[in-house]
């Protein structure tokens, strides 16, 4: 009788705590469906054939705006990095999704973060391009940036980011999404730097100068991806991503001259200067070798046009 008694209780004990244990689960399961950000309007249209191709337009911190963007790299912008994504690869879905262009207007109920716009935007074109998409990831051999130095130091070329832009924004090639100002009175100010934003995406204008490049309050994440676009790429011969451990934000100057791409037929330019990896070596202190690194991989499943606004 006693074994039974105590049998009993145990199972009565069970039957409380798995009670206890689904209550105390249900509230975070609806705390997360409630919590998916959306904006608060939107709009999505044909995009004009003039309109600036590929780019997140400057705007206020409750409005994501995009004159011309096709699916996919709305797809990139939503589900990225906020950086340049040189670590990422979209495919697959309809024909259309790569070559018809949409313009996006976007206003939040309040002001937002960069990174809470993107993930506004995810919510906006799963549902009005009914978009099912799936994540993979790919290991493959890729070039991988890490400090040369065994005491740490970096090169003459890099110093520790002292919060300000430059006053007069250089011109630059291939240009980076770089954090939104903030507006103080009457001017715009490079803000506190915070836990919220993105280590992919730089505070101050970073690209390619005519002269190099110019990386300005931004991570190695950033100087890893710059080194795997087009310019940086075809010396390479592939993607650079970021091993060094650090995390700080920098200010550098590569000084490099980077050859022209001939024109259609035209032969290949003698280059006689010193490879990048070696200018990177000994400007930046960091060091780029042969390893092994993920891509992030989002595969379309299906997409329909949007539906109307």
């Amino acid at each position: 009788m006693r074994r039974q008694l105590v049998r009993l209780a145990v199972i009565l004990l069970v039957a409380v705590l798995s009670v206890a244990a689904l209550r105390a689960a249900q509230p975070q399961l609806e705390t997360s469906a409630e919590t998916r950000l959306a904006f608060e309007a939107a709009t999505i249209k044909l995009a004009a054939p003039d309109a600036v191709r590929n780019q997140v337009m400057p705007s206020s911190p409750s409005r994501l705006s995009i004159p011309s963007m096709t699916l996919t790299w709305l797809i990139y912008t939503a589900y990225g990095s906020g950086g340049y994504n040189t670590s990422m690869s979209v495919r697959g879905g309809p024909g259309w999704v790569n070559s018809t262009a949409f313009a996006i207007e976007g206003v939040a109920s309040k002001d937002a973060t960069p990174r809470q716009l993107r993930l506004m935007l995810q919510t906006l074109i799963e549902e009005r391009f009914a978009l099912k998409i799936r994540y993979e990831t790919e290991t493959n051999n890729v070039l991988t940036l890490v400090v040369d130095r065994g005491d740490g130091t970096l090169g003459p070329k890099v110093r520790k980011w002292d919060g300000t832009c430059p006053r007069v924004m250089p011109v630059l090639s291939f240009p980076s999404a770089r954090r939104p100002l903030q507006r103080v009175g009457d001017t715009f100010v490079v803000g506190p730097a915070s836990e919220t934003d993105d280590p992919a995406v730089p505070y101050c204008p970073t690209g390619y100068s005519a002269g190099g490049i110019r990386i300005d309050g931004a991570t190695m994440v950033t100087v890893a991806d710059v080194l795997s676009l087009p310019p940086g790429r075809a010396a390479l011969g592939t993607v650079t991503q970021d091993q060094t451990g650090l995390t700080d934000r920098y200010t550098m100057e590569l000084e490099y001259a980077f050859p022209r791409s001939p024109s259609a037929g035209a032969p290949q330019p003698e280059f006689a200067g010193p490879s990048l990896s070696t200018a990177v070596r000994e400007q930046w202190g960091l060091r780029i070798v042969p390893g092994r690194g993920p891509l992030k991989v989002i595969r379309v499943e299906s997409a329909r046009l949007p539906t109307d606004n």
